[in-house]
């Protein structure tokens, strides 16, 4: 199936921004889709040496409510994938990986964002919380009897990083 992008133009410019794509479609009839543009981020899956998931919980405006996730955050421009995760770990959490391993990238529909997650074993807590002003981040952490239960549980929509989060524990052989 091809597709054939026709033309593309910015409709909004923030935070985060909102491009217009118009496409010819295989069946030769165009459509334009809202993408939101933002940058790829890290997801830092961490655990701890007890095998503790390090989680945050903080209020999103989007679902305009409090989600809980593995720390996140931006990669920078020209920045290696394992220096964004060991700042953003840092810096949502205290937290710091004696190593990092590379699980996989997610995409979304409707989105240029690039979601690239990363596993954070044997983390140690090692300093304060150094957060943006707009950040308002609680730490805690779950045994992995209880995080395999967050996975799991049909009635909890609060956890953004459910793929990721099996993806580790298949990894670290605990599934």
């Amino acid at each position: 199936m091809n597709w054939k992008k026709i033309s593309e133009k910015v409709a909004f410019k923030g935070w985060r921004g909102i491009l217009q794509k118009t496409f010819e479609l295989p069946n030769g009839k165009h459509a334009t889709y809202d993408i939101i543009q933002t940058n790829e981020f890290v997801s830092i899956i961490a655990f701890t040496k007890a095998k503790e998931a390090i989680l945050v919980k903080q209020y999103r405006p989007g679902p305009e409510m409090q989600l809980t996730s593995f720390p996140e955050g931006m990669v920078e421009k020209g920045e290696d994938l394992e220096v964004a995760a060991a700042r953003e770990l840092l810096e949502e959490t205290g937290y710091q990986a004696s190593k990092f391993v590379f699980l996989k990238n997610f995409r979304n529909s409707y989105s240029t964002e690039k979601q690239i997650c990363l596993l954070a074993l044997d983390c140690e807590k090692v300093g304060i919380q150094q957060l943006d002003h707009t950040e308002f981040i609680e730490v805690f952490l779950l045994p992995i009897e209880k995080f395999r239960s967050l996975l799991t549980n049909p009635s909890d929509e609060s956890f953004t990083n459910v793929g990721a989060g099996y993806l580790a524990l298949e990894y670290m052989g605990l599934l």
